[in-house]
């Protein structure tokens, strides 16, 4: 356990809400002499804070205290955004009871990309074979 000491004009100055777990979020670190790019933790509380007030719900202090306390322990990192190849490897492997669910939730730029990659395939396998594909759309000019 690390013991953390706090100078309390700090601690006074500060009401005791966000303000006071960030300030000793901060001094935990600095103590333990972490270089955290972003506070994960301060980000997530700062959410938690607003989604509480919209829906007008309080909590006590301490609870607030233990929270961030707790999240502190944690190597906290938000999700990364899965890359192009990712996305094609779950169309390919997306049951089809769940392809519904899955289309829906891509962005149009998305959907465009595994639209010409199924295609780039699906061209790959007429020619490799000599088969001629009926189905392909072409541009009639008139």
């Amino acid at each position: 356990m690390t013991k953390l000491y706090l100078d309390i004009e700090e601690i006074n100055k500060r009401p005791n809400d966000m303000e006071l777990g960030s300030y000793v979020r901060t001094q935990y670190w600095n103590k333990k002499e972490k270089a955290m790019k972003t506070d994960y933790v301060a980000e997530i509380m700062q959410k938690w804070y607003d989604v509480m007030s919209k829906n007008n719900v309080q909590v006590q202090p301490k609870t607030s205290t233990m929270l961030g306390t707790i999240l502190a322990e944690y190597d906290v990192k938000p999700k990364t955004k899965p890359t192009k190849e990712d996305l094609f490897n779950e169309y390919m492997n997306t049951k089809a009871g769940d392809h519904d669910a899955f289309w829906s939730k891509l962005t149009q730029q998305e959907k465009n990309y595994i639209e010409s990659r199924r295609q780039k395939m699906r061209d790959e396998y007429y020619s490799q074979r000599g088969l001629v594909d009926n189905n392909a759309k072409t541009l009639l000019k008139g």
